[in-house]
């Protein structure tokens, strides 16, 4: 697929962070239409969509809400806040982020996140015509980001990545849990004004980071020591890309290593040490998490995604759901 024939070209910046001296002249806190300038991204009419920006001492904020009408990619063409690290939260919406010369990457769905520092601008993020998109990319620096990182290895190898401006993506876009979306909610129609309004906003955005940075890397291996030489992480990794693709459908592992040019025992182990978890564990909580969509977005019945996620059983369902998110999926409805 070309991008360049088939895609048009959307520029997306990173907001900067306010000085000090700004604050004095910028409301904190507040969402406010982007400045004209800041909406003149696209190459062609691609579009229906409003954003409005927020800032805050330690964060900025943009808010995407609209329609893409023509198939776009985004990119920042003027490579601008490149030493920012940035959170997506996507209450709704599809966009795959790859590099260059990819054709896959993880996708976003609705009710669902990802973590980014890309700090030699290589990104891009694709986006198909007629997508509803309504999202907001959260901008902070560095230093500020670490001061949360605890003592431990995968922080650490987190820490010495950013330190060394090398490029971090998640490899997946997680469901936003239930407390991540309240505190979301604090933000989006906060109930404060003034000074505690933006700490009640800030305290928020705090939360929903470190939920982002648990759910992301806390348990992969892969950010706590080596394990593996490159080319057996390189083929584990595209094995999960592989499964988070396809993880609604049936999988044997003699197949899949087969497909990936190992035996199932090496393929088995690499995936455990790499991700903390076994190939069918992942596919689990893929399907689970893809419940949980179906729940609150689509208003299924359980028994309906009990079966879409391959449970024959509806209480067997019920259970390994509770125990993935604490709460019964007849509560959601």
């Amino acid at each position: 697929m070309s991008f360049a024939t088939n895609y048009v070209s959307v520029d997306n910046p990173n907001i900067p962070i306010v000085s000090a001296s700004q604050n004095a002249t910028i409301p904190l806190g507040k969402f406010l239409p982007t400045p004209k300038e800041g909406e003149e991204y696209f190459d062609g009419p691609v579009s229906m969509m409003k954003t409005y920006d927020m800032y805050l001492p330690n964060f900025s904020l943009r808010l995407f809400e609209g329609k893409i009408i023509d198939n776009a990619v985004f990119t920042n063409q003027q490579g601008a806040g490149i030493d920012l690290l940035g959170s997506c939260l996507f209450i709704k919406g599809n966009v795959m982020s790859m590099l260059p010369g990819q054709t896959e990457g993880p996708r976003s769905t609705n009710l669902s996140q990802n973590f980014k520092f890309d700090p030699n601008n290589e990104f891009i993020h694709t986006c198909e015509a007629n997508t509803d998109l309504h999202f907001i990319h959260l901008s902070y620096t560095a230093d500020y980001f670490l001061q949360f990182l605890p003592d431990e290895q995968w922080a650490d190898t987190l820490k010495t990545r950013i330190s060394k401006k090398e490029r971090i993506i998640g490899s997946r876009f997680p469901t936003l849990t239930l407390v991540q979306e309240q505190a979301l909610k604090n933000i989006l129609n906060c109930p404060m004004e003034g000074k505690l309004g933006q700490m009640m906003i800030e305290t928020s955005l705090i939360q929903i980071i470190l939920i982002q940075m648990h759910t992301l890397f806390y348990k992969e291996e892969a950010f706590k020591h080596p394990v593996a030489n490159r080319r057996d992480i390189e083929i584990i990794q595209q094995l999960k890309e592989h499964l988070t693709l396809t993880f609604l459908e049936d999988h044997c592992l003699s197949t899949l290593a087969k497909q990936f040019g190992t035996n199932t025992n090496k393929l088995m182990n690499l995936f455990k040490k790499i991700f903390g978890k076994s190939i069918f564990e992942f596919i689990g909580e893929l399907r689970m998490d893809h419940a949980m969509q179906l729940l609150r977005e689509d208003g299924l019945m359980v028994t309906e995604v009990a079966r879409t996620v391959g449970y024959k059983n509806p209480n067997h369902f019920s259970c390994a759901f509770k125990r993935r998110f604490g709460v019964s999926p007849s509560e959601l409805k």
